[in-house]
């Protein structure tokens, strides 16, 4: 039986938010901008070869500098206000079609005063449809990092206690939010971490660990991981499992717990540096 092995509606489904600081977010615009800059020069449509070299280069420039406004004003005013209840993969794919759209309105207006084109409504499709077209190359990369980067991230880790994981039975984490539906067995959580209302948890795989970021709030999370493992609540977003923690560093001020993969380190808050300590001493 043929069937296709990508289930497309649940990956649409998927909460998803940017995993960059506001500075990424800045400097990939400014990327982006660049881009559509060199393309554009490049290859010179909307009859920019008829220019001289000096004009194709202010002109193509235009363009990048447009993009650049535009996605500012995206990305950092109305963004924060759109994006913020139930934001999926699926929403954020037509978001950067919106944008793709309003790049290609704003630029065909700009070549109408630029190159004296005829304003037609033919004329303004067919910007807005090469902006789509020019904007999906880096849309696609971004979209691909991003999705890697919330979901499919692997984290080196040991093979610790697999054989003990395999036999624990199946919990469900929810994080608060009923359509949520994340499989796993206690002992292959190494930790859960938590951004804004979104709560991500690294696991275990059966060929390679894995991040997976679902939408809900950490103390929901502790709630059901209550009596279910040996897992902590040691920062105000993080929830770690003592079971892979190899050592602890610095003092009561600045704690922080080593994990059993290299480079991994989890902050410890002040408040509960004693409790941590003697927890993973315990255990």
């Amino acid at each position: 039986m043929l069937y296709w092995p990508i289930d497309m509606e649940n990956i649409l489904k998927r909460p998803f938010r940017a995993t960059g600081s506001g500075g990424k977010k800045f400097l990939s615009i400014l990327a982006f901008g660049l881009f559509i800059f060199l393309f554009l020069f490049l290859f010179k449509p909307f009859g920019i070869s008829d220019a001289p070299f000096l004009n194709q280069l202010l002109i193509t420039f235009g363009y990048g500098l447009i993009t650049f406004f535009v996605l500012l004003i995206f990305k950092f005013l109305l963004e924060p206000i759109i994006a913020v209840r139930k934001w999926t993969l699926g929403k954020e794919m037509l978001w950067d079609l919106l944008m793709a759209v309003s790049i290609g309105v704003v630029n065909y207006f700009y070549s109408s005063l630029i190159l004296n084109l005829h304003i037609s409504f033919t004329s303004c499709l067919y910007f807005i449809w090469t902006a789509i077209l020019v904007g999906s190359i880096p849309v696609t990369i971004y979209l691909i990092l991003e999705y890697k980067n919330l979901y499919h991230v692997p984290v080196a880790l040991p093979d610790i206690g697999a054989a003990v994981a395999g036999q624990e039975p199946e919990i469900i984490i929810t994080a608060g939010v009923s359509s949520n539906n994340v499989r796993t067995r206690p002992g292959q959580i190494v930790y859960i971490c938590s951004n804004d209302n979104y709560v991500t948890i690294v696991t275990i795989g059966e060929s390679q660990p894995l991040k997976t970021t679902i939408r809900g709030t950490l103390k929901k999370v502790e709630e059901e991981l209550h009596r279910k493992g040996s897992f902590i609540r040691c920062h105000k977003c993080y929830i770690v499992n003592l079971q892979y923690v190899d050592s602890c560093s610095g003092n009561s001020q600045n704690l922080r717990l080593k994990l059993k993969a290299p480079g991994c380190e989890i902050p410890v808050a002040r408040s509960k540096a004693s409790f941590v300590i003697k927890a993973v001493n315990k255990y």
